[in-house]
This record gives C-alpha cells, sequence and structure tokens, in this order.
C-alpha cells in the first residue's frame, strides 16, 4: 500500500478524534460509550427483548465484563436499573429509567437525526464503508506488535 494513503488516513482519524469532541457535552463522568450502551438497550427494547448483559455484549461484538462495567456505571448514574426476573431468579435484566430514556432521546433521537440532515448530501454507502473502515483498521492496529517494525 502507498504510504501517502496510510499519512492521509492517520490524518483523518486525527479529524475524526475532533468530531468526537464536538459532540454535545455529556453529563459528568459520562462518555459517549455510556450512550452507546443506552442505545443498545432501546433497540433490543425495541425488537421486543428481555435486556440482559449477555444480550448487549452479543449486539456490540464486546465483552460481557466491559459491558457489566458500564452498566454498573450507568446504574449511578441513574440511567438503568437492574432487575431480576420473575420466572428466573439468576436472570438480571437491564431497563433504561426514565432519566436513561431522556439521555437516549436528546443524545441518540435528537442528536443522531440531526447529524443525518446535515450529512444528507454524504453518500450513506460512504459512510458505512468509513466506519467499516475504521473498524478493520482498528482491529489490525490493536492485535499487531510494536516489535514487528524492528524485525
Amino acid at each position: 500500500m502507498d504510504i501517502t494513503a496510510v499519512k492521509n488516513f492517520l490524518g483523518a482519524c486525527h479529524e475524526a478524534k475532533r468530531i468526537t469532541e464536538l459532540m454535545p457535552e455529556l453529563p459528568k463522568g459520562m462518555t459517549p460509550r455510556h450512550i452507546q450502551i443506552l442505545d443498545s438497550i432501546r433497540q433490543l427494547e425495541k425488537a421486543g427483548q428481555t435486556v440482559k448483559v449477555s444480550d448487549i455484549s452479543d449486539y456490540l461484538n464486546v465483552t460481557r465484563p466491559s459491558i457489566t462495567k458500564l452498566i454498573r456505571e450507568l446504574e449511578g448514574f441513574g440511567a438503568v436499573v437492574k432487575l431480576q426476573d420473575g420466572a428466573d431468579r439468576r436472570v438480571v435484566r437491564i431497563s433504561l429509567t426514565d432519566l436513561g430514556r431522556q439521555y437516549y432521546g436528546f443524545y441518540v433521537e435528537k442528536y443522531q437525526n440531526w447529524l443525518a440532515e446535515r450529512f444528507s448530501d454524504i453518500d450513506q454507502e460512504d459512510l458505512e464503508t468509513a466506519a467499516r473502515t475504521i473498524s478493520r483498521v482498528y482491529k489490525i492496529m490493536r492485535t499487531s506488535r510494536m516489535e514487528e517494525i524492528s524485525e
């Protein structure tokens, strides 16, 4: 691959980081990852699922311990509640609180719809390709070892 393409991509990644800095300010202590968890819970609820940590983990394709930690933090913010399942007390369901639904309504529905209007002149396929490419590059870089450079 041409090194210029790599340089241009890394420059675009820097701009992408700056894009996240333009997002609306989150409540103290919350991160975009927390909002992603709220969105995942809402999407699973809309699909008629009873939401468990494993469902969120599978939906986002991330480890259960990381989801458990984020759910615990969201519970501390008052955005989610954990409930024992009536049929099987070993199962813990996750549900949005009124505050969690408010966060979802603003940070996902309102903000992302606002962005969709502004992105209307960008081809949807281009956005999806960019997202897939960033994800692939992240996985490659995360699993690569810097020691390989000196070999």
